[in-house]
């Protein structure tokens, strides 16, 4: 079916809604979007830190060469020029004791590219590398139906079934595991984690680069949506709160009445049910896994890859905020992301930031003498649904038993993590799910 000419209205503008709205835009639909905050992007956006006045992301946001959606919305939004990622994997790692390691993609077909980086990761031992290689084979081998059959174990369950042991566990593969799927390998479904190591580190060479933006996410994201949407002839509402929602419209907050032949709602689980209660009847019970972020301003450059990852430390992933924005302060911006943050959330934000600073300058030897100029924290308890095992059976899909109200959202059953390309594909569903239940021609 067509969506040409159709009132489409998006509650909610993440990324799921800003895909969605994007999407049936492009199919002809007259598309409102409604966000209740002032901007557009939901989890990713930037903000001027007070303490400091330096703007700031509310988490350090990075995509891999496997996140396709996401990387085609920017470019459809004129975005993607703000963006850059790596030819192919390059990641230096070390842990506290100064071990260095690399995880590169060298030019061989996959999966047979990531051999050669495996065999020298200094980080584990002969053994624990050639071992780490037999389960990565195992975990290519599975295939879609396999996955499905371990969404409830635990990653780390199904890693020690298959030869790994606590410290191949901690040293490599919660290292790639923490950034993606948000928590540890012990507490992350075996069929999340291995879709995401699957698609981004086995199944083609440029997979697994890093990508970021150059810019603070807002730029990114906010205005070139309002841009593209309204140059499409649709509308942006921000400062909106969308209260109810059925499939012949939406309510707002100061009471208007949006009428709609069509209703997306790409809110989180607990607004979803609160507006849409005849679409999500079931709470998901999808819980939350916290990141916190820890910037940190020195006098002088002390790191000097854009990227560094970190074993056997609080510290995970660290990136060189200078270098990635050209921001223009001196010294150097570091920003630390931790996932799976469950500890650090109840430690007061001046106490996190000191302790990180002693982590690292005992990780990064120029910053021993290194004057700590700022600092800022920013916690998200909420930041993703958690990953836990069992997960898959609890996500909805985005047809819901009301006509004409689709869900969106990276909690909804795109098989991805919490991750900004779950969200983008979701929305790319939701709209693909009108085409299949509205009944216009």
């Amino acid at each position: 079916m067509s969506l040409a000419g159709a009132r489409v209205v998006v509650a909610g503008g993440g990324l799921a809604g800003i895909a969605a709205a994007v999407e049936a835009s492009a199919c002809g639909a007259r598309v409102t979007l409604v966000e209740r905050r002032p901007f557009l992007g939901g989890k990713t956006f930037s903000f001027t830190e007070p303490r400091t006045g330096i703007e700031i992301d509310n988490g350090q946001h990075v995509h891999l060469g496997c996140c396709t959606a996401y990387m085609a919305l920017l470019d459809r939004l004129g975005s993607l020029g703000l963006t850059t990622i790596q030819p192919a994997l390059q990641v230096a790692v070390r842990d506290r004791r100064g071990t260095h390691g690399v995880l590169t993609a060298a030019r061989l077909p996959p999966p047979l590219h990531m051999g050669p980086s495996f065999t020298r990761f200094g980080l584990l031992s002969t053994r624990e590398r050639a071992s780490a290689l037999r389960a990565l084979v195992a975990i290519v081998a599975l295939g879609p139906t396999g996955r499905r059959g371990i969404d409830d174990v635990t990653f780390g369950d199904w890693l020690r079934a298959h030869g790994q042991g606590d410290v191949s566990i901690e040293r490599f593969w919660d290292l790639l595991v923490l950034p993606t799927c948000t928590d540890r390998s012990d507490r992350v479904s075996a069929a999340l984690a291995t879709i995401v190591l699957t698609e981004g580190l086995m199944r083609t060479r440029g997979g697994s680069a890093i990508g970021w933006s150059l810019v603070g996410l807002s730029h990114l994201i906010d205005a070139p949506t309002r841009q593209h949407l309204t140059r499409a002839g649709g509308k942006v509402m921000t400062g909106h709160a969308v209260i109810h929602a059925h499939g012949a419209g939406v309510t707002l907050d100061d009471g208007t009445e949006i009428d709609a032949d069509a209703v997306v709602v790409a809110l989180p689980p607990g607004r979803a049910r609160a507006v849409a209660p005849d679409a999500l009847p079931v709470d998901p019970a999808l819980g939350e896994s916290p990141i916190v972020n820890v910037h940190l301003w020195y006098d002088r450059p002390v790191m000097p890859q854009p990227v560094l990852a970190v074993v056997d430390s609080p510290v995970q992933w660290m990136f060189d905020r200078t270098a990635i924005t050209g921001e223009g302060a001196p010294g150097q911006h570091l920003a630390l992301s931790i996932s799976g943050a469950h500890d650090e959330m109840g430690v007061p934000r001046a106490v996190l930031a000191d302790q990180m600073d002693r982590e690292i300058r005992v990780l990064l030897p120029a910053a021993r003498n290194a004057v700590l100029s700022d600092w800022a924290v920013v916690k998200d308890a909420r930041a993703t649904f958690a990953p836990s095992p069992g997960q898959a059976s609890r996500r909805p899909g985005a047809i819901t038993p009301v006509e004409g109200l689709v869900l969106a959202g990276n909690w909804t059953a795109t098989g991805w993590p919490a991750t900004m390309e779950g969200a983008v594909r979701s929305g790319l569903t939701a709209v693909n799910a009108l085409h299949t239940t509205l009944a216009w021609a």
